[in-house]
């Protein structure tokens, strides 16, 4: 199923897939499962307008595509979404599931609960304090403890693709890259010659179609021409400068 919808007045820096901390990546999985449970369906991806949310839910790839103008953020989406196809009118047109647990919006509210008490007090208590205070009787609060625990240990997934011509410098931070990994002391570049798109960003990431491959930059004649040109230049004012100060 592959599930497109505007982002619209939802844009936010979670949202458009900001993310700094592996809290930051539950928080943003929890908030789409919940739009999903409130939207009527999915829109006209010819049509629609950045940023936008597209979630491709198979049997072979579970991940989430945030699109804007520039950059395309994709990360994993752990839950099975479906259409009720029941042809009784429901409040939720779309299921939400993982393994044998529908997602509910009551489940979904005690999970949003775990979060922010777990947000709130990770510094002061362990995840297991914080679950066993719960009210364990109650099966959908075990349900959305199961889900909490899950989205703790999943593999985000992470890869960004920025077309950056503000923050571009050279081969250090190339124009065109995807950024893998969100936490700084796991974050790493691999830079591109040339800008793409949606379409490209999913044929790298699935694992059915043709492995894409590496090349290490390699500067090209015309390019090392310009280089050792701008360096003789300031070779030639610096020696110019010396010449000055002696003089003086």
């Amino acid at each position: 199923m592959r599930y497109v919808h505007s982002l619209g007045s939802m844009s936010s820096a979670k949202m458009e897939g900001k993310l700094k901390k592996p809290l930051d990546y539950i928080n943003i999985v929890l908030q789409i499962v919940e739009h999903l449970l409130s939207w009527d369906g999915p829109e006209n991806e010819a049509t629609i307008k950045m940023p936008y949310l597209v979630i491709k839910s198979t049997k072979i790839i579970r991940r989430i595509f945030i699109i804007k103008n520039d950059q395309i953020v994709s990360f994993s989406f752990p839950f099975h979404v479906y259409e009720n196809k029941t042809g009784v009118a429901v409040l939720n047109k779309w299921h939400v599931r993982y393994k044998d647990i529908d997602v509910s919006t009551i489940i979904l509210s005690k999970c949003r609960e775990l979060y922010s008490d777990y947000e709130a007090y990770q510094d002061k208590k362990s995840y297991q304090e914080i679950a066993s205070a719960q009210n364990l009787a109650d099966t959908d609060t075990l349900k959305a403890i199961r889900l909490f625990e899950m989205l703790m240990i999943t593999e985000p997934a992470y890869v960004r693709y920025d077309y950056d011509p503000k923050g571009a410098k050279g081969q250090k931070h190339p124009l065109c890259h995807f950024d893998c990994n969100f936490i700084d002391a796991h974050h790493y570049k691999i830079g591109l010659h040339y800008r793409i798109n949606l379409v490209q960003v999913e044929d790298l990431l699935d694992k059915d179609t043709d492995s894409w491959f590496i090349a290490k930059y390699k500067e090209s004649a015309i390019e090392k021409k310009k280089r050792l040109k701008v360096r003789l230049a300031k070779i030639k004012k610096k020696k110019c400068i010396r010449k000055r100060k002696k003089r003086k």
